[in-house]
């Protein structure tokens, strides 16, 4: 996490009884002079989710918005050399989903058993996707989501 200039990895761990043990950390992205900080960091918190249960990576950029050999987008994806980079380190942690945002539209797909999932945001749409937000359940086996638009919101949702 980035508060000011100063630079927090943050890692929580939680405990439940329906999914067991699971951890999610985070980074700041466009902070080129850590880069080798962030690489080390990054390359200790991979060896742990080898152990995990679960190891799901949050990120504000997608590496990819449909497919992981698409071309570079201007401004909604990663650049190819890194993002094969990357996801190529993920799968060999063993991490099956990696949530991201920043296209204003939903989308994301997949990269062997890697799952990608960009999520539209609450509001400045830039696709046909409407305003809303995605619910995450972690269950014992799987890691199940489904983005509801704001006018589709069900009076309730079940975690189990």
């Amino acid at each position: 996490m980035l508060v000011g200039t100063t630079i927090f990895p943050r890692k929580e761990r939680h405990a439940d009884q329906g999914a067991g043990k699971f951890e999610f950390s985070g980074m700041p992205d466009k902070v080129p002079e850590l880069a080798q900080e962030q690489d080390i960091w990054l390359e200790g918190q991979l060896a742990l989710a080898k152990t995990a249960k679960h190891a799901v990576i949050f990120q504000h950029i997608p590496w990819f918005v449909a497919d992981p050999d698409e071309p570079r987008h201007e401004y909604f994806n990663i650049d190819l050399p890194i993002r094969h980079k990357m996801l190529e380190k993920f799968k060999n942690a063993g991490v099956k989903i990696v949530f991201c945002g920043h296209y204003h539209r939903n989308g994301g797909g997949t990269d062997g058993d890697l799952e990608v999932v960009v999520t539209s945001a609450i509001g400045a749409q830039l696709g046909s996707d409407k305003h809303g937000f995605r619910v995450v359940r972690v269950l014992d086996k799987c890691i199940k989501h489904q983005y509801y638009s704001l006018d589709q919101v069900p009076k309730e949702i079940s975690f189990e």
